[in-house]
């Protein structure tokens, strides 16, 4: 992406005047300067959101893009060349964003930069498990040597095997994720859909005072449930790191 911290910050800053407006017209959350300042935030998030999105994908496009530059790679070992020579010939070839990390490798590998050096600062800017592999398989092969065509072809072979088995899960559990969201959206949307329709139908909840701390509570329980199930979903299945 092209934008700076400082272009985050200022589309944090406006994004939270929308929310800090609609917040003045429907005080529903117990007063008017909480009902603010939550919706401010709400809104300010959008931008971090956008570009944690952004992010995903990108890493997305890295994961599904290293097989078969780690079939390119194997071919060209195969052929005779050296793996800096091959290195460079896979960054040559291959569409982006692949393309880009694999050359500022390259480059840092070619001024200098100790080979170890150069693969942890891959692995630190794409935090991917299958780089990790692919680190170790390099750095384990130049020690104790080895036929590195043949290991990187395992590799990939061993990464669309992981890719297969991640389709099918996903199209297993499709039906769950699809439920969640609905269930998750419904009541935001039916309220917001009523504040705007009949505004004077949730004011009346809004107003009385153990109404307002239903509202709080059930709202802050939705968030619990959605935070702590992807947390544990992401601690099940976070990788151990390799080095």
């Amino acid at each position: 992406m092209t934008w700076t911290p400082s272009t985050l910050f200022m589309a944090t800053v406006g994004a939270s005047v929308p929310g800090f407006l609609f917040g003045l017209r429907f005080p529903f959350i117990i007063n008017e300067v909480l009902t603010c300042l939550t919706l401010a935030l709400v809104t300010a998030s959008l931008p971090y959101v956008y570009v944690r999105i952004k992010r995903r994908k990108r890493l997305a496009q890295l994961e599904e893009q290293f097989p078969e530059a780690l079939d390119f790679m194997a071919r060209s070992v195969r052929a005779g060349h050296a793996f800096l020579i091959s290195l460079s010939m896979v960054g040559e070839h291959v569409p982006d964003p692949l393309s880009t990390e694999l050359k500022t490798l390259f480059n840092e590998i070619n001024l200098g930069a100790p080979l170890d050096n150069a693969l942890a600062n891959l692995t630190t800017r794409v935090p991917l498990l299958d780089y990790r592999f692919f680190t170790s398989t390099v750095l384990l092969q130049r020690q104790t040597g080895g036929n590195l065509n043949e290991i990187l072809g395992r590799l990939a072979h061993v990464i669309r095997e992981r890719f297969r088995l991640k389709g099918e899960v996903k199209a297993a559990s499709a039906h769950g994720r699809l439920t969640a969201g609905v269930l998750t959206l419904m009541p935001i949307l039916t309220g917001l859909s009523l504040l705007a329709v009949a505004p004077g139908y949730l004011q009346g909840m809004a107003k009385d005072p153990d109404g307002k701390y239903l509202i709080l509570a059930a709202g802050f329980m939705g968030f619990w449930g959605i935070t702590s199930s992807g947390a544990s979903s992401r601690s099940r299945y976070k990788p151990c790191p390799l080095f």
